[in-house]
């Protein structure tokens, strides 16, 4: 049987094939079946319905009558994009209300990303994530921009806003300073000493706050920072801090933090960039984690491929994404959020595994 022309389905012919009301099927559709108490088997069946029927809601149409458009807008940076699986979870999640993403990559210069929010305000989504905004070159004008909007959710507290916007402000982020002393702590637990820490750079506040951890763990344990242990990227070489972590530069972190300091523990910004310690450490004749043990970040896949598997830091991107996207359901939904409720900071878990 043909599949209806897109532009011929209406809400009520899906409403006519469910045997529902006209109104249920558009406040599903329009993702508000919740506020009304819709039951999820029946906002389900609405939504596989338009899915199989390839309804199509008019953009124009609906801003012309004051309605949602179902879309919201993501600003990211390809060159420094955080974890893809936390899109990937918001993007699922957002699906089952019947919400599309529309993604703006904000690299370049400032127009190219002003461009994006115009086309995010001329598409008329109904809100922005935005895991962006703390980039220290584009803050300053990102932020303001995007709390002219009326639904924002924020991946990682934003730093610049006035002091109004920021306490209005939504946001979810892991607690990246329980992230810098839990790796550090585990390596203490396993008898280590001079533990080096390995990082793109220390200027983004994710990076920042667990530097400064990494600090507050040594002196608790009585020990004295040292910042010949600390590698930067960004500041040991002529790379960038979003240059790729490559073998060479894994080498020279290596040599430097191993061979010159003699560190026997080191604590990685991320997986990848662990994975390419440990390749180094091999090199130069170093057993992981006899003479160093190494923890990584994030739990990729790449954590179990590697030999020996890779102890890690989950930040626990699932529950990052629910997080997120109950914060956008709400703000659609009641226009606000409770103050109590508007930043919720995730805890990490360490993942044990053969490299520490």
């Amino acid at each position: 049987m043909r599949k209806p022309d897109s532009k011929s389905v209406t809400s009520e012919q899906i409403a006519s094939k469910l045997k529902l009301s006209p109104t249920t099927v558009s406040l599903v559709l329009n993702g508000r079946g919740q506020a009304h108490r819709i039951s999820d088997r029946t906002a389900r069946r609405v939504l596989a319905t338009a899915r199989r029927m390839n309804y199509r809601p008019n953009p124009i149409a609906r801003q012309l009558a004051g309605k949602r458009s179902n879309a919201v807008g993501v600003l990211i940076n390809t060159e420094a994009v955080v974890d893809v699986r936390i899109i990937q979870w918001m993007e699922r999640r957002a699906a089952d209300r019947g919400i599309r993403f529309i993604v703006g990559h904000a690299i370049g210069s400032r127009e190219r990303v002003r461009d994006y929010l115009d086309d995010f305000r001329a598409r008329g989504v109904d809100g922005v994530i935005s895991v962006f905004h703390n980039h220290p070159d584009y803050a300053a004008f990102v932020q303001p921009a995007l709390a002219r909007f009326g639904n924002v959710v924020y991946y990682e507290k934003p730093g610049v806003l006035r002091r109004t916007q920021a306490e209005r402000a939504c946001y979810v982020e892991a607690d990246f300073r329980e992230v810098g002393r839990v790796g550090v702590r585990h390596l203490l637990e396993r008898g280590r000493r001079r533990i080096g820490l390995v990082m793109s750079n220390l200027v983004f506040p994710y990076a920042v706050q667990r530097h400064e951890s990494y600090r507050e763990s040594l002196a608790a344990a009585g020990l004295d920072y040292d910042e010949r242990l600390v590698w930067v990227l960004g500041e040991r070489t002529a790379a960038g801090w979003m240059d790729a972590f490559t073998p060479d530069l894994a080498q020279a972190a290596v040599d430097h933090l191993v061979l010159d300091q003699k560190v026997d523990g080191i604590v990685a910004v991320n997986d990848a960039y662990a994975a390419r310690i440990m390749a180094a450490l091999r090199h130069r004749g170093r057993r992981v984690p006899e003479d160093v043990a190494v923890v990584g970040c994030d739990n990729l896949d790449i954590s179990t491929l590697v030999d020996p598997p890779l102890t890690t830091i989950d930040l626990r991107v699932e529950e990052l994404a629910r997080a997120m996207t109950s914060l956008l359901f709400e703000l659609l939904d009641e226009g606000t959020v409770p103050a109590d409720r508007r930043a919720v900071v995730i805890p990490p878990q360490l993942v044990v595994r053969a490299s520490s």
